[in-house]
């Protein structure tokens, strides 16, 4: 940058000279424009005061007078050049031209008519001789500038190749110190990103970078090498503790018989009425007897139906986050993916930003989906779609579940729509569907649209949820 400043600043120097000399060279040009203007302009006045003798004019001719004289230099030495002599004659006449024009208006006051009158006819003529003597001096000397300005021209072109090839000398040494100081960093970097693809394959086995480059880099090269070896150690030490976890596990195999399994599941199953945790333990030892036996698929089975017993029996609050709600959703829908493995899928459209900002009421979406599952694809062998949608309509947080099974008829829709009352009797059985939206009319029994159903026979069923995250819900009995 500062050997573009200089080049800039060179170039700009050589600018202002070439405009000095330009203005330098048109400069007595427009001098003698400016005094011929000056001698027309005084023509008026003097004819107006010749006629009628007005004061106005007198005072405009003087002022011109005054105006010429002081432009006329007093000083006129003798000269060999040719054109000096030709202006210097020029000043001449015009110190003839105005002493004549005082003489006229002297001639005037002293009403000597025929002498101003012959006064001013010649005064004419000399005024048409200054003009022709001005316009030959124009003609000579823009003939001589015509000549140097080519010679303007020849150095103005030379100075425009010097400033080019400054640029270009200055672009170029510029470049290439910003191409060394690039190579520094990029040439490093690429070598750290080579050795960490390497490292992501599992080969550890690599020397340690060395090169010299600015001191960042070569501080992000040291921490690498030291991070290198660290994993490289840590990977040989977990690769130790699980060869000997395994030949744990292998002597604990061989002695576990299934007897002992068999007599520890009834144990727990006995136990089960007093410690609410039994459920979990054995699901848990159901799940290394799958992964001792390699059965994948029954162990994943197991261990997403104790994490949906978990999810459905932590706590007793009526209200929960949001995305607690969606993760029993996932682990109920794992369950049914090994059930319906080819004939259900779910899609989740929600927004990730609301699941910890926001509450909604416990266990709604698990019984919405498994309503779909028994009642929506019960008569139909396509794969099902199942979708749940989570947005907010600020202030309103809007949850909807949605399939494309046999749909509901509108009678049982409005059925299921009523409200309960306080004497309403409970049957036996009691479908999640109905239990969802009676929890909702008795968390929000102000707001009469916090759950609507839109069915039609062979078109699907939406169940769609408007909590009002500005109204409290009513919890109490």
């Amino acid at each position: 940058m500062i050997i573009m400043v200089v080049s800039l600043g060179f170039i700009l120097i050589n600018s202002l000279d070439l405009q000095y000399i330009a203005y330098f060279r048109f400069q007595e040009e427009h001098y003698f424009q400016e005094v011929q203007t000056n001698l027309s302009e005084l023509q008026e006045p003097l004819e107006k005061y010749l006629t009628d003798r007005s004061s106005v004019a007198l005072a405009r001719l003087l002022f011109l007078i005054e105006t010429i004289r002081e432009k006329v230099p007093p000083t006129r030495p003798i000269s060999s050049d040719e054109t000096y002599l030709m202006k210097r004659e020029i000043y001449f006449l015009i110190d003839a031209y105005l002493s004549q024009v005082n003489q006229i208006i002297e001639m005037k006051r002293g009403r000597k008519v025929i002498e101003y009158i012959d006064s001013y006819n010649e005064l004419r003529r000399l005024y048409a001789h200054i003009s022709t003597e001005i316009n030959q001096v124009s003609l000579h000397g823009f003939r001589v500038q015509l000549a140097e300005y080519r010679n303007f021209l020849g150095l103005f072109r030379r100075i425009q190749y010097q400033n080019l090839i400054l640029i270009i000398v200055a672009t170029a040494f510029a470049y290439t110190l910003l191409m060394q100081m690039v190579n520094r960093i990029t040439k490093p970097m690429q070598q750290l990103s080579n050795m960490a693809s390497q490292l992501s394959n599992g080969n550890f086995a690599l020397p340690d970078l060395h090169f010299s480059s600015v001191n960042e880099v070569n501080q992000v090269a040291s921490a690498f090498n030291h991070m290198k070896s660290s994993i490289h150690h840590y990977i040989s030490e977990l690769k130790k503790q699980k060869k000997m976890e395994q030949q744990i596990m292998k002597g604990r195999v061989q002695n576990l018989r299934m007897e002992q399994l068999l007599k520890r599941m009834e144990l727990y199953t006995m136990q089960a009425q007093m410690n609410p945790h039994f459920l979990f333990n054995t699901l848990n030892t159901g799940v290394q007897l799958a992964i001792v036996e390699d059965a994948d698929r029954t162990a994943d089975f197991m261990e997403n139906l104790a994490s949906l017993f978990r999810h459905n029996i932590r706590g007793k609050k009526f209200f929960v986050p949001l995305g607690h709600e969606i993760e029993g959703l996932r682990s109920y829908y794992a369950i049914l993916q090994i059930r319906f493995p080819k004939n259900l899928k779910l899609v989740l459209d929600i927004d990730e930003t609301l699941l910890d900002g926001y509450n909604c009421p416990a266990m709604i979406l698990q019984p919405l989906v498994e309503n779909s599952v028994l009642h929506a694809f019960n008569h139909t062998e396509k794969v099902g779609t199942i979708t749940v949608r989570v947005h907010l309509e600020d202030p309103v947080l809007v949850i909807s579940v949605a399939d494309d099974g046999v749909g509901i008829m509108q009678e049982v829709v409005n059925e299921l729509l009523t409200p309960h009352t306080h004497d309403y009797q409970l049957g036996p059985k009691v479908m999640g569907l109905e239990n969802v939206i009676q929890r909702c009319y008795f968390f929000y029994p102000d707001q009469k649209d916090v759950i609507d159903i839109r069915s039609a026979p062979g078109k699907g069923t939406e169940v769609i949820i408007r909590i009002h995250t500005e109204v409290e819900p009513c919890i109490e009995l």
